[in-house]
């Protein structure tokens, strides 16, 4: 699942996608299991507010989930979700915490051996590129304050190397709700 394979007789290059989600806060847009179809992996940065979220997403690949601190605040099951994971997809190390400051201070991610740094906490996305080990917010993925955009990230891995991306879920379009644009797999 999530791995294209070509074999010939020559080398053979696997492509494998990881769907990476955060701050959902109890709400998962409907589109986001059938965008995330094909993927080997989904990985939840925290603030999931409803475990039916992870769920959900367990029933499309394996989920790697953290809790933020709006969970921890919570109660329920989300409280007792760990504060920070590590999962290796593809052959790559993935750290994953809420807060990107708590990975600061817990680790030296590339000393650590991770390849992808997950984390969300602040609703906008960005990807970036610090010492060799990539660092992903996929941005806030449930219901969003007027006027934010809400958007989920996919990690393509190709040749041992991990690419993301940004996939917006709506526009600012002022009530949270599902916009326009975004509505496609990920693939």
């Amino acid at each position: 699942m999530g791995a294209d394979t070509e074999k010939d007789g020559e080398q053979a290059s696997e492509r494998v996608l990881v769907g990476v989600i955060s701050d959902t806060h109890g709400y998962l847009d409907p589109r986001v299991p059938d965008m995330f179809a094909g993927v080997e992996h989904i990985v939840h940065a925290g603030d999931v507010g409803d475990m039916a979220i992870v769920e959900r997403l367990a029933q499309v690949a394996p989920v790697t989930v953290v809790s933020g601190n709006m969970d921890r605040s919570a109660g329920g099951e989300v409280a007792g979700l760990p504060s920070a994971a590590q999962v290796d997809v593809a052959g790559l190390r993935f750290l994953v915490a809420h807060i990107k400051e708590y990975v600061l201070r817990t680790w030296d991610p590339a000393a650590y051996g991770a390849a992808v740094v997950v984390c969300g906490h602040t609703h906008r996305a960005a990807i970036e590129e610090r010492d060799g080990v990539l660092w992903v917010n996929p941005g806030a993925a449930g219901r969003a304050p007027a006027g934010a955009p809400r958007s989920v990230a996919v990690i393509e891995i190709a040749a041992g190397r991990p690419q993301a991306r940004i996939v917006l879920l709506s526009q600012a379009d002022g009530d949270g709700q599902p916009g326009a644009r975004g509505s496609q797999r990920l693939r």
